[in-house]
């Protein structure tokens, strides 16, 4: 069976499904990513990356692209243990990286140039995706609508707060992780019914495989620009993950 087939039997599965629980008068729960799900987010972190290396670079030290990607990394997944995710966590971790790739005074002389590159990032606006209001604000008409996102509340807040669609979701949460276990304490502090529940978005390792594994059901949307760390094979059991090209789409399963 092709891909394509597959997707289209989970359609009409998670369709009739749909039709059971409306006769029941039920609505789904409808639980969503934020970052690269309604709006664009990893793109802002990939130019703000491409700045600061031509910065680096530009230092004068024997450094290239592949040195800068690599400290970067090491520095940011340092922080995310102590700070989570987030873009304050990230510029520390520019911070980080240009400290130990240029020392002394080249690292002193391109402090001014991180700090700009990151109230850049921090105060950045995240557009929200084609569809996204439209689509949530009928969604939020017939089910319940809730938020799960990684990265610091009070800049995901911001952001929520920005898009003008705060009011449509019964519930945010704002943990430090999503995995499976993060999943079963929402389901239980929310009292969510697992066959009834769809967690909605973009990265196979956050949204989709923990939430199928905690018994509930999922809609990828894939993102060309989803961070890389966020990326595994999907998890497909008993036609619990669906696959829809657009977030307009989901009209056609809710």
């Amino acid at each position: 069976m092709t891909r394509g087939c597959e997707v289209c039997d989970a359609r009409r599965l998670a369709l009739r499904l749909i039709m059971m629980g409306s006769r029941h008068g039920s609505p789904l729960n409808l639980i969503f990513d934020a970052d690269d799900t309604l709006w664009d987010s990893n793109i802002h972190f990939l130019e703000a990356f491409d700045e600061f290396a031509v910065a680096v670079i530009d230092s004068g030290r024997p450094v290239d692209r592949t040195k800068v990607h690599a400290a970067v990394r090491r520095a940011e997944l340092e922080l995310i243990k102590t700070h989570g995710y987030g873009r304050r966590p990230y510029v520390i971790a520019l911070h980080r990286a240009a400290s130990e790739l240029v020392p002394g005074d080249p690292y002193a002389r391109l402090r001014e140039e991180i700090e700009r590159i990151g109230a850049s990032l921090i105060d950045r606006h995240c557009e929200l995706l084609p569809g996204v209001a439209a689509t949530l604000t009928e969604l939020a008409q017939r089910h319940k609508i809730l938020m799960f996102t990684k990265g610091q509340r009070d800049e995901q807040m911001l952001k929520l707060e920005r898009s003008g669609l705060a009011h449509l979701f019964s519930r945010v949460e704002t943990p430090r992780e999503k995995d499976e276990q993060a999943y079963r304490q929402l389901v239980l502090e929310a009292a969510l019914d697992p066959d009834a529940t769809y967690m909605i978005g973009n990265s196979p390792r956050s949204d989709i495989n923990p939430a199928v594994r905690a018994g509930l059901r999922a809609v990828f949307i894939p993102h060309p620009q989803t961070w890389d760390l966020e990326e595994e094979e999907i998890v497909r059991v008993d036609g619990r993950v669906i696959e829809v090209s657009t977030f307009r789409r989901l009209l056609e399963v809710f």
